[in-house]
């Protein structure tokens, strides 16, 4: 899990695309003015977050996440393997 996987997952929050992401602060600025909070610190919250979400099973390693999932794909954005 990384800062990375956060920025994949709050630029689908925001409906925000590849090409509005690269090489500016577009996605920071979205999200301050939706959330009035820093990416970075929310990265932090989310991290305490993703333990209380339910656990789903990887479709090729068949291992346990706990995991903020895509609302348009099949796919996991962030996660962190369940114990």
């Amino acid at each position: 899990m990384d800062t990375f996987d956060f920025e994949d997952l709050a630029a689908e929050m925001l409906n925000v695309t590849d090409e509005q992401r690269v090489g500016n602060d577009y996605l920071q600025m979205k999200f301050y003015e939706k959330y009035d909070i820093e990416l970075d610190i929310a990265y932090e919250l989310v991290k305490d977050l993703i333990g209380h979400t339910i656990p789903v099973k990887a479709g090729l390693s068949k291992k346990m996440f706990h995991a903020f999932v895509s609302k348009n794909e099949p796919v996991m954005l962030m996660k962190l393997e369940a114990n």
